[in-house]
């Protein structure tokens, strides 16, 4: 049975909405709340993300009617290395898959990488996701590094001691409140664990 005729189409401004609405029904298949999702991808969000310098969206439809979208950004690696293209967003709808949608839309974000002068392809893949893991190693994908993130208030946190003596000396101050209250009320004071600043590393 001959596969049904998919198009794949640059997303551009008049695709605005269909895109939109693909991603929100993306975010919800990954657990996002729907009004969350909708707030997050405003059409005027949309619009913006794509003018942005080294970001290309393509859409798959069928008869018109939307199936998927794959979403592409340029990105520097290192101080000399060449730009990569990395695979940042690629879904299908339930109703679009095992149709060869996920496939065209990566023949299309690999015709990019081609006229935009990119040797590499990459994608982020989650690693509790095997069956998405499975798909991208069968098309090539080789495991190359391992991706770690961290808010940016977490990481400042960690770095500096400023934050961790101020930590001691709220504490400090706590202690000193709660020995005062027992003083007054004559109460025998409770042991409990004490809390004390890790020796530096």
């Amino acid at each position: 049975m001959p596969r049904p005729h998919i198009v794949v189409s640059r997303a551009g401004q008049r695709q605005v909405g269909e895109l939109a609405t693909l991603w929100i029904e993306s975010a919800l298949a990954a657990g996002m709340t729907h009004d969350l999702a909708a707030r997050t991808a405003g059409t005027a969000r949309v619009a913006d993300a794509l003018r942005r310098p080294g970001t290309a969206a393509y859409l798959a439809t069928l008869d018109g009617r939307p199936l998927g979208f794959a979403v592409v950004n340029e990105r520097q690696h290192g101080l000399l290395e060449p730009p990569a293209l990395a695979l940042d967003e690629l879904f299908v709808i339930p109703e679009g898959r095992r149709q060869g949608v996920a496939g065209q839309l990566l023949a299309a974000v690999a015709r990019h990488a081609e006229s935009t002068g990119h040797d590499l392809v990459f994608a982020n893949v989650a690693t509790t996701d095997k069956v998405g893991n499975r798909y991208f190693a069968r098309l090539g994908f080789g495991q190359q590094a391992t991706r770690r993130v961290v808010p940016t208030t977490v990481l400042r946190r960690k770095l500096s001691p400023e934050d961790a003596e101020a930590r001691d000396v709220l504490l400090g101050r706590r202690r000193t409140i709660r020995a005062r209250a027992v003083r007054q009320s004559g109460a025998t004071p409770a042991r409990g664990l004490v809390l004390r600043r890790p020796a530096a590393g």
